[in-house]
C-alpha cells in the first residue's frame, strides 16, 4: 500500500497527489516515516505540508530531523506546520533553528516562532536579537523604544506584514527620531490599502517638517476620501500657511467630511488668503460644513467676512445662524454698525420672505437691532429696539453665554473670547463655569477673559 501511495506522490496530476498525501496522513505510524520523508521532498508545497502535519502527529524522536529541516523550507505554510508539530518536543536543538525564523519574510512565520520560542522559555541574548523577536511577537512600540536600531527590524515588517499590523508599524516609527523614518513613512503613501496611508499621514502630521508637508500636500489628492480628510486635519494642526494654496480647493470636494475638515484647518491656520473661499463655503450644501466655515471666519478675524457672515445669518440651520453671529462677534463686537454689514441689508431683507418661519423671525430681530427696521413691522413676536451698541453687546453677551455648553470646543473657546472683548460684567458666572471645562484651551480663554473683565 505504501509503495503505491509513494508511486501515486509522483505523478504529474496535482489532484491525484494531494489524495496520495492525504491518504498518507489518516492514520500516521512509525511505520510510515520513510513514506513521509519521501514526501517531504515532493515539489507541491500542499503535499510537503501534509507530510509535515503527519509527522507531528507521530510519537517517535526520529521525526525532530525531518521536522527541523521543514522549517527551512521554501514555503511559509510549510514552515508554520513544522512549528505546530515541534510544539510537542523537548529538545535542545529547536530554539537554535527558530532564532533565524525570527527574520522570515513571511509575518505568520515570524510569529509562530516567536511563540514557540516564549513558550519554550526561551530569552534574547543580544539586542538586536531582542528587537527582531518583540517585532515578530508584534510588540512594535516596545521594539521602537531601542530607536533607530530597530529601524530594520520594523522596516521588515512593514514590507511584509498584513495591513493591520502595517499600521501599528507605522505608529511605531513615529516615537523614532532617525531621518530614515520620514523615507519609510514616504513609502507608505504609496500602499495601496488605504488604512496603510492614513496612519501614514498620521504620523507625518505630527512629525512635521518640510519632508512630511510634500508628502501631506501630494495625499490631497488621494481618490480616498479619508485619506484626504487625514491629510487636510494633519495639515491644520501643522498649521502651515504654504499649505493654504492647495487646501482651498478641497472645500469643493464631492465628500461633505473633506469638506468639513478643510474649513477647520484654514481656520487654524489662520491666513487671510482663505477669507474668499471659506466665505463661498458659507453656501455649502451641508451644515456641518457651513458651521466649520462660519467658526473658521471667525479665527480669521478679517473684516472681509462681515458681509458673508451677515448673510449666513439667514441660514435655515439655527446653529449655521447662531455661530455666524459669535463669529460676527470675535471679528468686531459692535459689528452692526459696520459698513461692511450696511453692504449687505438689501440681500438680508430678502430673508423676509424665507418660507422658513424661524429665519423670518431671525432676521426680523437682527434687522430691528440694526435699526433698519421697527419693531413692530419685524415679522414673528414683538421684539426690543436694539439699535444701540450697549443693546447690541447685551444681545451677543447672552448668545456668547448659551455658546460655552457648545459641543464644539473651538466655539466655546472662541465664546469666551469674545465674552472678554464685550467687557459686560454679566458674562462672569458663565465664565466662572467655564474655568471648569474639559478642555484646556476653553479654560485658559475663560479665564483670560474674566482678567479683562475685572480689569
Amino acid at each position: 500500500m505504501r509503495w503505491l501511495i509513494q508511486h501515486q506522490l509522483k505523478s504529474k496530476d496535482a489532484a491525484t497527489r494531494r489524495k496520495a498525501a492525504e491518504q498518507l496522513c489518516l492514520n500516521p505510524q512509525p511505520g510510515s516515516l520513510r513514506a513521509l520523508q519521501f514526501a517531504l521532498g515532493n515539489d507541491d508545497p500542499e503535499v510537503r505540508r501534509l507530510a509535515v502535519a503527519a509527522l507531528g502527529k507521530i510519537e517517535d524522536e526520529r521525526t525532530l530531523e525531518p521536522l527541523l529541516a521543514g522549517l527551512r523550507d521554501r514555503d511559509a505554510g510549510v514552515v508554520k506546520a513544522a512549528i505546530v508539530a515541534l510544539k510537542r518536543i523537548s529538545d535542545e536543538r529547536i530554539p537554535p533553528a527558530l532564532e533565524p525564523l525570527l527574520h522570515h519574510a513571511d509575518a505568520g512565520v515570524r510569529g509562530y516562532a516567536a511563540q514557540l520560542l516564549q513558550v519554550l522559555g526561551w530569552q534574547p541574548a543580544a539586542r538586536e536579537e531582542e528587537i527582531w523577536y518583540l517585532v515578530a511577537r508584534g510588540h512594535f512600540s516596545r521594539a521602537a523604544s531601542f530607536g533607530a536600531s530597530a529601524l530594520p527590524a520594523l522596516e521588515n515588517g512593514l514590507a511584509t506584514s498584513p495591513a493591520s499590523a502595517s499600521v501599528k508599524i507605522l505608529e511605531a516609527l513615529g516615537g523614532i527620531s532617525d531621518p530614515r523614518v520620514g523615507r519609510l513613512l514616504s513609502q507608505a503613501l504609496k500602499a495601496s490599502d488605504p488604512a496603510i496611508c492614513v496612519a501614514a499621514v498620521s504620523v507625518l502630521g505630527r512629525l512635521g517638517g518640510s519632508q512630511a508637508l510634500s508628502g501631506l500636500i501630494g495625499m490631497l489628492r488621494h481618490q480616498n476620501s479619508q485619506v484626504r480628510a487625514t491629510a487636510v486635519e494633519a495639515l491644520g494642526r501643522l498649521r502651515e500657511e504654504s499649505a493654504v494654496g492647495a487646501l482651498g480647493p478641497l472645500l469643493n470636494d464631492p465628500v461633505w467630511e473633506v469638506r468639513r475638515e478643510t474649513a477647520e484647518a484654514l481656520g487654524r491656520i489662520g491666513d487671510d488668503r482663505a477669507v474668499e473661499v471659506l466665505s463661498g463655503a458659507l453656501k455649502d450644501e451641508d451644515a456641518d460644513v457651513r458651521e466649520a466655515s462660519a467658526i473658521a471666519l471667525g479665527n480669521l478675524g478679517d473684516r472681509r467676512a462681515i458681509g458673508p457672515l451677515v448673510l449666513a445669518l439667514r441660514d435655515s440651520t439655527s446653529g449655521v445662524r447662531r455661530i455666524a453671529a459669535a463669529a460676527l462677534s470675535r471679528i468686531d463686537c459692535d459689528w452692526g454698525g459696520s459698513p461692511e454689514a450696511r453692504a449687505v441689508v438689501n440681500e438680508l431683507k430678502s430673508a423676509l420672505q424665507d418660507e422658513d418661519s424661524n429665519v423670518r423671525h431671525f432676521v426680523g430681530q437682527l434687522l430691528v437691532g440694526l435699526g433698519i427696521m421697527e419693531p413692530e413691522a419685524a415679522p414673528g413676536a414683538e421684539v426690543a429696539a436694539l439699535s444701540s451698541p450697549a443693546k447690541r453687546r447685551k444681545l451677543a453677551a447672552s448668545l456668547f453665554g448659551a455658546m460655552l455648553c457648545d459641543p464644539d470646543r473651538d466655539l466655546r473657546q472662541a465664546a469666551a473670547e469674545a465674552l472678554g472683548r464685550l467687557g459686560d460684567d454679566r458674562a462672569k458666572s458663565a465664565l466662572l463655569r467655564a474655568q471648569t471645562d474639559e478642555d484646556a484651551g476653553v479654560r485658559a480663554a475663560a479665564e483670560q477673559a474674566l482678567e479683562t473683565l475685572s480689569r
